[in-house]
């Protein structure tokens, strides 16, 4: 999942760095998705000290 959210930040830098077309329904839509995919990796996370250091609890 955190390879699809660098994947859509990236969409995003490119589409908002587009000239002669206008990219404002694309961008609107990523910026959605952003949304979404960060609220479900909130969801993802464990509560905090149920398990021990690793990549989560960074």
């Amino acid at each position: 999942m955190k390879n699809l959210l660098a994947h859509r930040r990236n969409v995003l830098g490119q589409l908002q760095g587009v000239s002669g077309i206008n990219p404002e329904n694309a961008v609107k839509a990523i910026q959605e998705e952003l949304t979404l995919i960060e609220a479900g990796l909130e969801e993802l996370k464990p509560p905090p000290g149920s398990l021990p250091d690793n990549e989560w609890s960074q």
